[in-house]
């Protein structure tokens, strides 16, 4: 376990702890007076964004954007890590199972500065900075979105592409879900008076993050309805192609087969001329087949 603690304008103390484990969570509820079954959700790293107030104490689990594009993605715990915060006025608790980067940039940049005036504003900007990691995997999926459209568009797609533009519905359908979560515990964040502008920063950003995946997942849906489409078209062309043959042959085939029985008494077998009929009746029978084709515009 990793410890780290910091005054808040000298007068609170935020304490942030890295892969901590049951015996040591109970430990520090025993110090803060924590409730047993609220340590016990924070232990649960697939648990989803909440919000609860017992005991005296705000207990609010964020999830930030932490995937590696190159990692196969199946569940929301493959795409984001959990976050748990405990606060009071008197102090506030952050627990992750992994170094958070955008925690160390407050540590280092915003605390030190004074520009936290109570737990409240410190979590804010938590909220804030934890909303911000879905920035720039949006902008990514945004474009891999313009890339695979202009591939379908140029009837360059295939299986393949199906497959990722899937990859990528799966991705933006998780960051959504999440996202719609996290509404709760950032409407949940109580702050004094004078913090109202940082609170609706977070909530603007929220708001931005939810727009942006939202019209993600609406594109790929929509290219995954194209290119199944445009699948579905190439099918089509294929038996029309393959329809039109038959319509062509299967009256000559007819014919044929009728002056293929092996029957002694076909009187037309015996006419001189019975072979070159056939032949312009079977041209004449492909002739009209074709006609009536470019006149329902068929061909």
């Amino acid at each position: 376990m990793s410890r780290k603690e910091q005054l808040i304008c000298g007068k609170s103390k935020w304490t942030d702890i890295t892969d901590p484990s049951m015996n040591e969570m109970e430990e520090l509820s025993k110090e803060y007076g924590l409730n047993q079954h609220i340590v016990r959700d924070c232990m649960q790293p697939e648990h989803l964004p909440k919000y609860e107030f017992t005991d005296g104490v705000h207990f609010l689990i964020l999830r930030f954007y932490s995937h590696t594009p190159d990692k196969r993605l199946v569940t929301i715990q493959d795409l984001t890590n959990k976050i748990a915060i405990f606060y009071n006025d008197d102090f506030l608790i952050t627990i992750h199972k992994s170094e958070t980067p955008f925690l160390d940039k407050l540590r280092k940049k915003y605390v030190p500065t004074e520009r936290c005036s109570s737990t409240s504003n410190l979590l804010t900007q938590i909220a804030w900075h934890s909303l911000e990691t879905y920035d720039e995997p949006a902008n990514r999926l945004s474009e891999q979105v313009d890339f695979f459209e202009n591939q379908i568009m140029l009837k360059n797609s295939g299986h393949d592409h199906i497959e990722s533009l899937y990859i990528l519905k799966r991705e933006a359908s998780i960051g959504h879900k999440v996202l719609m979560l996290m509404l709760e515990p950032i409407n949940h964040i109580y702050i004094k008076k004078g913090e109202e502008a940082a609170l609706q920063d977070a909530r603007d950003q929220h708001l931005k993050m939810q727009t942006l995946y939202t019209q993600v997942l609406e594109e790929l849906n929509n290219l995954l309805n194209l290119s199944m489409s445009f699948s579905s078209q190439k099918t089509n062309e294929v038996m029309k192609v393959l329809t039109i043959f038959s319509a062509f042959f299967l009256p000559l085939t007819f014919i044929a087969g009728i002056y293929g029985m092996n029957f002694h008494y076909m009187p037309e077998l015996a006419q001189r001329w019975g072979y070159p009929v056939c032949l312009v009746i079977m041209a004449f029978i492909t002739i009209s087949i074709y006609s009536w084709f470019k006149r329902k515009h068929w061909l």
